[in-house]
């Protein structure tokens, strides 16, 4: 009965984790790219070459605001399930007193 709960909350975790390792390394790698305006005023970039770079970083199309956001949405994705965690542990403690009490 508790274990399915203990391997959802740990699956989530997991999920939570992983999540967050990419939102944070697309923070890092957009936080450290120029600005628009400051590659505007310094380089034209054809609309081919443009292309060319979609193509080749598929992970590039979110903004730095953005991956901020989902750092913080798995930071509390993490959160509710280590609460999960928590409620199996205490359900497993207290069935655990129940078969003693018999």
């Amino acid at each position: 009965m508790v274990r399915p709960i203990l391997q959802s909350g740990l699956a989530g975790l997991n999920a939570a984790s992983d999540s967050f390792d990419r939102a944070a390394a697309q923070v890092t790698r957009l936080a450290g790219a120029p600005s628009a305006a400051e590659s505007a005023a310094t380089v034209r970039i054809s609309p081919e070459a443009r292309d060319a770079s979609a193509v080749q970083d598929h992970d590039s199309t979110g903004d730095l605001e953005g991956a901020i956001v989902d750092t913080r949405i798995a930071k509390y994705a993490f959160m509710a399930n280590l609460k999960v965690l928590q409620t199996g542990d205490e359900m497993s403690s207290q069935l655990t007193q129940l078969g003693k009490k018999r």
